[in-house]
């Protein structure tokens, strides 16, 4: 857990760890560089489990993490974020999985989104894909894993692949799943075992211009990856990664262009991969309908017929978005602020 002036959340953060009904583990805690109450907080936390590592000044969390991954000696490492909460059962529904599935390498839960007021915000389109088919399809659009719930073998991320690339400030996560995605078996649990806190100071309500750079790179890498494609047509994944990173910025006519984008993504995909698709379809669903959503406020008959696209991928998919597209249909401008990815 790399953790910077996190005295906010970071108590409960850790007691969340120290909890769990698997105990066998050691927390080993990043302090890089808090100025504010931090280091005193960690220090309140009295367990023998608890190991802390200070860095003098700030290094960001690429780095943080890597310097953790050296210091780290179980052969299983879970990540927590410091302001985000793991349920109880979290460390050892994982553990058990991974030990009864030696082939994955990765694996991530579903989460139970937070807004800033420590709110649960229903927020349609969190979902993550769980079989491995599935999220290779769903990294050609977003991170297909929430960082804070990640478990992974050490062996592989560390010694293999060697850790997360320190060059990303931002996106480090999605950068390292796609390459473990790339070699290696990945799976995300259907269980929700994380609170995941989404307010003003965390990581992903803080992108900007360079992250869109950075998640395009890796959106047209993955895109070659999975679709065969020699060539990425640019547009692809600067329209793809502008949808998750700042989607009020996307006009009508790159929204319009975008489903066609998405629909020339899964016709190639199933191609590719001719056997069943039930997840495929509810990855599709959800990203057809979240640009459905943003259509609505100023394209009502395109919104429209994208929103009756996504319905017919999957209806129950595309049901989860309905309040949020027809109040958006009705009120307008005044509600498209209020869309994130």
């Amino acid at each position: 857990m790399p953790v910077y002036n996190g005295e906010r959340f970071v108590r409960d953060a850790i007691q969340s760890i120290l909890q769990q009904t698997w105990t066998n583990f050691e927390f080993l805690i990043i302090n890089d560089g808090s100025t504010d109450r931090t280091r005193q907080i960690i220090n309140s936390c009295n367990d023998p489990r608890i190991r802390i590592l200070d860095l003098p000044t700030n290094t960001g969390l690429a780095k943080s993490l890597n310097l953790g991954l050296t210091a780290a000696r179980a052969p299983l490492v879970a990540r927590q974020d410091a302001d985000d909460r793991s349920h109880p059962e979290r460390l050892r529904i994982q553990v058990e999985f991974m030990r009864r599935n030696p082939e994955v390498a990765l694996l991530g839960t579903q989460a139970r989104i937070l807004n800033k007021r420590g709110r649960v915000s229903h927020r349609p389109g969190w979902k993550r894909a769980v079989t491995d088919k599935a999220i290779r399809f769903q990294l050609q659009f977003d991170n297909a894993f929430i960082h804070t719930s990640v478990m992974f073998r050490r062996d592989i991320v560390w010694h293999k692949l060697g850790g997360y690339d320190e060059t990303f400030l931002t996106g480090e996560d999605f950068e390292l799943w796609s390459r473990i995605a790339a070699r290696y078996q990945v799976r995300n649990l259907p269980a929700t075992l994380i609170n995941y806190r989404f307010h003003g100071n965390s990581t992903s309500a803080r992108y900007d211009d360079s992250h869109l750079e950075r998640s395009s790179l890796i959106v047209a890498g993955n895109l070659r990856r999975y679709l065969g494609l020699h060539d990425v047509p640019d547009r692809w994944p600067q329209l793809i990664s502008a949808l998750h990173v700042n989607s009020i910025a996307v006009s009508h006519s790159e929204l319009r262009e975008l489903i066609n984008i998405t629909d020339a993504i899964y016709e190639r995909f199933v191609a590719r991969h001719p056997d069943e698709h039930e997840e495929v379809r509810r990855v599709l669903a959800a990203k057809i309908s979240q640009i459905a959503c943003l259509m609505a406020p100023g394209k009502r008959s395109a919104a429209l017929s994208a929103f009756r696209r996504g319905c017919r991928v999957h209806a129950g998919v595309s049901q989860s978005f309905a309040l949020k597209f027809f109040a958006l249909l009705l009120l307008g401008q005044r509600l498209r602020s209020q869309i994130s990815r």
